[in-house]
């Protein structure tokens, strides 16, 4: 007998990100990085312990050892269970992650607005350094 998660593509929709929750709770944290550190909104900080990565998006308190994804912090920051806390994600309409089809919405890839990638073959500029001796001649 197989057993498969019912819905488990629903809720992956449904899932907020971590930025916009980090955002609602009004973490300090940089938005153009993938992954960094920040004052726990669980607890009164006085030095960065809140450790996010988007990426991944999972996060991590190193001085209370709470972690976990997007809905585990709204439910520890609010002290409600998952339905409490896809119910208050729903209410305040956070983002949720791009189910697909297209660029924008993948997290620290080169084509989602952090760098430019060159669109020459090797991404190296032309016409300059080192000649290898086999192309000398």
């Amino acid at each position: 007998m197989r057993f498969s998660r019912v819905d488990s593509d629903d809720q992956e929709r449904e899932k907020p990100t971590l930025e916009s929750v980090l955002v609602y709770y009004e973490v300090d944290f940089n938005d153009q990085r993938a992954a960094g550190m920040a004052e726990c909104p669980l607890h009164d900080d006085q030095t960065p312990s809140f450790s996010w990565n988007t990426d991944r998006q999972v996060w991590k308190c190193h001085s209370c050892g709470k972690g976990g994804d997007s809905f585990t912090l709204i439910m520890e920051k609010e002290g409600t269970d998952f339905v409490g806390a896809r119910a208050l994600a729903a209410s305040v309409s956070l983002a949720t992650r791009d189910a697909g089809g297209s660029d924008r919405g993948v997290s620290g890839s080169a084509y989602g607005g952090r760098r430019q990638v060159s669109p020459r073959p090797g991404n190296r500029p032309r016409g300059g350094g080192y000649v290898p001796a086999w192309r000398r001649g």
